[in-house]
């Protein structure tokens, strides 16, 4: 048969061209250039998930301080707190509450 005739070259080949054909076609994702540490990933995720993109700044503070598992358990607070109009606002309030209540959560 026909089949029987294709060589072990030939088929090595075409899975050869079939790896560089998806291989060019995957788009890698763009890593942000400007988040260069965990405290600007820490502050970039708290910015987006408070969607509170221009307070940046006052995250990453935070991120460079604070201890990034406190700061998470915080956000998830405020991420299952329901009716919450202004959710960076509440963040920084329990911040600042545990943070008088838990001086360990400082670096």
């Amino acid at each position: 048969s026909d089949i029987m005739k294709i060589s072990y070259n030939q088929i090595m080949e075409a899975i050869g061209n079939i790896a560089k054909f998806k291989q060019k076609n995957i788009q890698k994702p763009q890593a942000d250039s400007h988040l260069h540490s965990p405290a600007h990933l820490l502050a970039d995720e708290l910015c987006q998930k408070l969607n509170d993109k221009k307070h940046f700044a006052m995250y990453l503070g935070l991120a460079m301080r604070k201890d990034h598992g406190f700061l998470r358990k915080i956000l998830g607070d405020v991420l299952e707190s329901q009716g919450v109009k202004n959710r960076g606002k509440l963040f920084s309030y329990l911040v600042k509450k545990n943070n008088s209540a838990n001086p360990a959560a400082n670096q």
